[in-house]
């Protein structure tokens, strides 16, 4: 659970340098998985495991509930990690630590062949790659300010864009103009034309907003769905298989927390269905690629109330049935 005051500081797929940050206050976490990702065939779920100052990548099997790492490389932290469509390569960010810059890990889905995808001088951090249905493309996220804009507020990526490039890493071209205060990780359409993506600003409300790939400069639709409650704070956009509607998070408001619970926006008629009811606080929603199944993590709180470990859930979509995944292996 999280508090109403935490909450909209940890709104968004992206929250494991804030949680970070704010286990600082806390009594020593165990570690915790984050940043969900799932196979193309359904069969594996990627997370990245965070323990103290260490982040790495475990492939869990579905069937089995067993985790493997995905690299043995005891340097820097992994994260984010997406597959390519066709199940052939995969990408994640790197953070190599000593206060160099985030950079985009490409290799062969068994982990082979991984290489450092973007050579920039410039002092950006890229991560949280996509790959576009065609598997030609990667769209990612590059932030240009690392740090905050309060004293009180603990420092985390700001000035955030997306960019795409060509698999080989050439033809970088700039999607976004806006520079956002804070996003979410991206969905691509099934149709490859557009993307979903929470954004927030410091002086507007979040939203979830779709984006035009070959016109992204500003955003085609701009959505606020109606959930329960008076202050919408949006979490993890999906786009369903079938480009019709998005999955998402949304915070219902409780007397004294959140709940981060699932609901389906019908891009058509604008209609919300409520999916999940009080699951505390939630994060990394991801759909699988037939439709009917979903992923998440849901958090245990500390005496702080502060989210410190999380287990992964899956959500029959149709039914609405969650049932959690007992994951073992990671350490």
């Amino acid at each position: 659970m999280v508090t109403k005051y935490l909450a909209k500081l940890l709104a968004g797929c992206l929250v494991s340098v804030v949680l970070f940050a704010l286990t600082a206050w806390s009594e020593t976490p165990p570690g915790r998985m984050e940043s969900v990702s799932v196979s193309p065939d359904g069969k594996t779920i990627a997370v990245d495991f965070k323990k103290g100052k260490t982040s790495h990548i475990f492939l869990v099997a579905l069937a089995t509930g067993n985790a493997t790492r995905l690299i043995n490389d005891n340097k820097g932290e992994e994260s984010d990690l997406s597959f390519s469509p066709d199940g052939k390569h995969i990408a994640y960010s790197y953070f190599p630590g000593n206060g160099e810059r985030s950079q985009i890990m490409v290799g062969n889905a068994d982990g082979s062949g991984l290489h450092a995808w973007l050579a920039s001088t410039e002092n950006v951090r890229d991560f949280s790659p996509v790959f576009s249905p065609d598997n030609k493309t990667l769209i990612f996220a590059r932030s240009r300010f690392y740090g905050n804009y309060s004293p009180i507020a603990q420092p985390h990526n700001h000035a955030w864009d997306f960019y795409a490039a060509d698999l080989d890493g050439t033809n970088i071209r700039q999607l976004t103009n806006e520079s956002f205060y804070n996003a979410s990780r991206i969905s691509v359409s099934p149709d490859g034309k557009s993307m979903v993506v929470m954004t927030e600003d410091l002086d507007t409300p979040q939203t979830i907003a779709i984006y035009l790939l070959e016109h992204a400069d500003k955003p085609a639709r701009v959505l606020r769905p109606r959930v329960p409650g008076h202050e919408r704070i949006y979490n993890c956009p999906n786009f369903m298989p079938d480009g019709k509607s998005i999955l998402f998070l949304a915070a219902t408001e409780g007397w004294r927390f959140y709940d981060y619970d699932v609901y389906r926006l019908d891009l058509e008629t604008g209609a919300v269905e409520r999916v999940t009811k009080k699951n505390g606080y939630a994060t990394d929603l991801r759909v699988f690629a037939d439709g009917k199944t979903a992923a998440f993590l849901k958090w245990r709180s500390d005496r702080h109330a502060t989210p410190v470990e999380s287990e992964l859930y899956l959500l029959d979509i149709q039914s609405h049935n969650v049932t959690p995944v007992k994951v073992s292996g990671l350490n």
